[in-house]
């Protein structure tokens, strides 16, 4: 991981793996029962808009990226319906579909493209389907909190576990899914059992007296409890395990680190600037019509009034006031009041471009693309890493596979095309990490959608 040190508090890297089952099972036991859905029997995306769009590009020797962007402006300025719905003023991003991907998706998965080096139509295959597979996940974990084990999207498959054997709605919803899906049976624990193990875990690490902070978190394919510790004094990461029994096919990783988090709460920025922090994500009250002003929980916690600004494209500025924050279980969040200003259903996504919040994803699964937005990096996206972590007094985090973001970008919001995903927090473990926005619903508020 970049940006830790790993060399802790004694010489070299400390790991211990520690396995306490109760009984003698692995987390993938031979004879478990597999069910694989070949990406042959599974339907096929139907994009005859986009198969044009390519066919034109290559009768014009033009990159698809170019074309698909000719084709969005020109159905922009042609067709109506396009800037029809703003009910909050003007956006940068009209509502065009190419086939089932909007405008806005297809923005993303250009920049994602462009970060990995593999072209949009490779982005597209491998990335553009994992709507349809949060729903899945979502569904599945919603329907069988006693059964589902985990998800994890690949580029060009799906994977789902279940602590018994494979529901037969499982299999049915699997069946929409455009891609090869793996369907693994008889894992012995759900994935609520295993979040449950690796908090408790946690929670044993942090009170450990030689503790100074730890980050926790779990992989749903291995059942490993992944502890990151950092020690006040020189300590055997063999001797941080707690000494308790695990369900089969669960383990404790243990490993001594130099910093277990860092907030990046100097200079911070998502969709406006908030003084040194960013802004998230505009909420509306459950139940009335009250608007609040989202951003991080440290960020709140150091100050209590904020001047917000808006881009230089729009500028403006409003004091706004602190009217909640929180750092613990339900993640680092925040909101102030919205000032002088009406508030809208709209976010920066990037430098002076704008668009509309449409819908919220719930606990993002592992393997997902998401993009963020920060004061000091800017745009750019990452792959969700880990998922449900604990760190410090933390619960509930989102990790992703690398850090994308830098001091300055705190409170800032993570989304992909309108989907609103979280609000940034800092680095767990040296990568970049944020709170996933449903948990502002714990306290009556969600994120304001169009």
């Amino acid at each position: 991981m970049s940006g830790l040190s790993r060399a802790g508090v004694t010489a070299g890297l400390i790991v211990a793996m520690v396995a306490l089952p109760v009984g003698s099972a692995s987390a993938d036991p031979d004879g478990t029962p597999t069910l694989t859905l070949s990406a042959e029997s599974q339907p096929k995306q139907d994009r005859p808009t986009l198969a044009g769009i390519k066919q034109q590009a290559a009768q014009r020797g033009i990159r698809l990226e170019q074309a698909v962007a000719e084709y969005i402006a020109t159905t922009a300025r042609t067709q109506r319906s396009a800037w029809a719905n703003q009910p909050d003023g003007p956006v940068s991003i009209p509502d065009v579909m190419i086939d089932d991907m909007h405008a806005a998706e297809v923005e993303d998965l250009a920049r994602i493209a462009a970060s990995e080096g593999i072209g949009l139509a490779a982005a597209i295959d491998a990335i553009a389907w994992q709507d349809e597979f949060e729903k899945v996940a979502a569904e599945l974990e919603t329907a069988l909190p006693g059964e589902f084990a985990g998800a994890v999207k690949n580029d060009d498959s799906a994977w789902f576990a279940f602590k018994g054997d494979v529901p037969a709605k499982a299999i049915e919803l699997a069946k929409t899914l455009p891609v090869r899906v793996e369907l693994a049976g008889g894992r012995g624990f759900s994935e609520t059992e295993l979040a449950a193990a690796s908090d408790a875990t946690h929670q044993a690490v942090l009170a450990n007296p030689v503790v100074a902070d730890a980050s926790t978190s779990y992989d749903v394919r291995t059942g490993a409890i992944q502890v990151e510790a950092q020690t006040k004094t020189p300590a055997n990461a063999q001797d941080l395990a707690p000494a308790r029994a695990l369900a089969a096919g669960m383990r404790v990783e243990v490993t001594i680190v130099g910093k277990a988090s860092e907030p990046e709460d100097q200079y911070i920025r998502g969709g406006g600037t908030l003084g040194t922090c960013t802004s998230g994500f505009n909420l509306k009250y459950i139940t009335s019509n009250t608007k609040r002003h989202g951003t991080a929980g440290h960020c709140g916690r150091s100050t209590a009034t904020r001047t917000y600004s808006n881009h230089s494209g729009d500028g403006g500025s409003t004091s706004v006031k602190r009217v909640w924050w929180h750092v613990g279980g339900w993640g680092d969040l925040a909101y102030y009041t919205t000032g002088s200003k009406s508030p809208t259903r709209t976010f920066y996504y990037d430098w002076n471009k704008k668009r509309y919040a449409d819908n919220r994803s719930g606990m993002p699964s592992v393997g997902t693309r998401i993009c963020h937005f920060g004061k000091n990096s800017g745009a750019s996206c990452a792959k969700v890493a880990r998922r449900d972590v604990s760190s410090g007094v933390l619960r509930h985090m989102v990790v992703m596979d690398k850090n994308i973001s830098t001091g300055g970008d705190s409170g800032g919001p993570w989304y992909y095309g309108g989907t609103a995903y979280g609000i940034h927090f800092g680095k767990i473990g040296g990568e970049s990490a944020f709170t996933p926005a449903y948990l502002y619903q714990n306290r009556s508020y969600d994120v304001w959608q169009r």
